[in-house]
């Protein structure tokens, strides 16, 4: 199985993070309780560790619930 390598293009001001993983990536839509809704791409070996991934990526101090994924690689 190939791994793929994820660079998180969004990051100013930081060094790059490279996640490697062998079977999905995910844009992954997240939603706040004040409407907000904020997109992430994740990678991982399943699709819940895909999830986590982009959830990670997401500004911290708001409670941010799943909204919607869809795959941009993987089974």
């Amino acid at each position: 199985m190939s791994t793929t390598a994820l660079v998180h293009p969004f990051r100013r001001n930081r060094r790059p993070r490279v996640r490697l993983f062998n079977a999905y990536l995910l844009n992954v839509t997240f939603e706040s309780r004040q409407g907000d809704q904020r997109s992430a791409l994740g990678g991982g070996d399943s699709i819940a560790e895909a999830i986590a991934a982009a959830r990670g990526e997401l500004p911290l101090g708001v409670e941010w619930t799943l909204a919607r994924w869809r795959h941009v690689f993987g089974e």
